[in-house]
């Protein structure tokens, strides 16, 4: 017990960072990556001694996908439920479904030429998949870009084809006992995935602004009490750069922006050491790659960067929980690609770690 004692602390003594300004790593991050445990210890061992929970809900789509149309952008960007799938071959009750599927803007309504295929499986056949495999935990998210751009330029002001699994919100407001597992001021709130990039094709059009293929993940960093918001990302993927600095913004450039704060952990500091790139271009159909991170620091570091800005309302990371989420493509130009993610969990440790 004292060897684990002694981990834990010096895990606490990693992750106990000062906030940073700018784009800059919050400090002390960079130091987790150098440092070696010299004995092992489960994880196991470590539940027993501190509290965790995984705040994913329903991580293993059991309550099955709600299917959504694109966004009208000619009825104020709404969209309607067209259907449901389960991957277990069981009825989908919409009123109890966690997950949904959407596809903003990505050419042929999914919902006009869906096609019959196995469990596993949600796809027109053509442009888009997405797929779970219960048996391995893996997700599947393929999206041709062709059937939007149709040899087109991409250009300023397009709307950019999406491919996403999202939950609007964990419903933190309904949870009782549960609930301090999802405030951001737990003392570490581990992600962890691993991820493989499968099929990638770029087809260069001439005119294009620019040609972006992002595969992206978006948790919903809510003020409590203030109305606070801000999409909190993490770069796990982007044809344009290997390694790159986080993104610190607000949501611009298109007719249906929010506005809001957008936080995005750089994948330098995602990936530090290898990739989904090789030999300085992204490398599909290669090995597996295991992320782990601790967000809680870039937490600390979001908030400040909001009060700087005269964003937020709350003043106290203690103020705000996460309460939703979304992951997968975000791509504007022609392309042809497909990522594989499995083992997706967030674990929130409210007393440390």
């Amino acid at each position: 017990m004292k060897r684990l004692t002694a981990f834990i602390t010096a895990l606490l003594m990693i992750f106990a960072c000062a906030c940073s300004g700018g784009k800059d790593v919050p400090a002390g991050t960079e130091s987790a990556a150098d440092t070696t445990v010299t004995e092992a210890i489960t994880t196991e061992e470590i539940k027993k001694e501190v509290r965790s929970m995984q705040i994913i809900p329903d991580k293993k789509f059991e309550t099955g996908m709600r299917l959504l149309t694109q966004k009208d952008h000619g009825d104020n960007d709404n969209f309607r439920t067209f259907g449901k799938h389960s991957f277990y071959g069981k009825k989908v009750n919409l009123a109890q479904t966690k997950w949904r599927l959407a596809q903003w803007d990505s050419g042929q309504d999914l919902s006009e030429c869906i096609i019959e295929s196995d469990d596993k499986t949600i796809t027109d056949g053509k442009w888009r998949t997405f797929a779970y495999d219960p048996e391995t935990d893996t997700m599947t998210f393929r999206l041709d870009t062709s059937a939007y751009y149709q040899g087109k330029p991409a250009v300023l002001g397009d709307y950019w084809p999406h491919l996403l699994i999202e939950q609007g919100e964990f419903n933190y407001k309904e949870m009782a006992s549960e609930r301090e597992f999802y405030r951001c001021k737990s003392k570490s709130i581990v992600l962890s995935m691993d991820i493989r990039l499968g099929d990638y094709k770029e087809t260069p059009v001439d005119g294009d602004w620019v040609r972006a293929a992002q595969f992206l993940l978006y948790f919903y960093v809510k003020g409590i009490n203030s109305g606070d918001f801000c999409w909190f990302g993490i770069q796990l993927f982007d044809n344009r750069w290997e390694k790159n600095d986080h993104y610190i913004g607000y949501d611009g450039g298109k007719a249906d922006a929010s506005g809001s704060m957008i936080y995005s952990i750089g994948s330098k500091y995602v990936y530090p050491g290898e990739s989904l790139w090789k030999d300085g271009a992204p490398k599909p159909n290669g090995d597996w790659v295991h992320i782990e991170l601790d967000i809680r620091p870039y937490l600390d570091d979001m908030l400040q960067k909001g009060l700087d800005d005269g964003y937020f309302k709350a003043k106290s990371i203690d103020k705000f929980c996460i309460d939703g989420m979304n992951m997968g493509w975000e791509t504007i130009g022609t392309f042809d690609h497909t990522m594989y993610v499995k083992n997706f969990e967030l674990i929130s440790y409210p007393e440390g770690r």
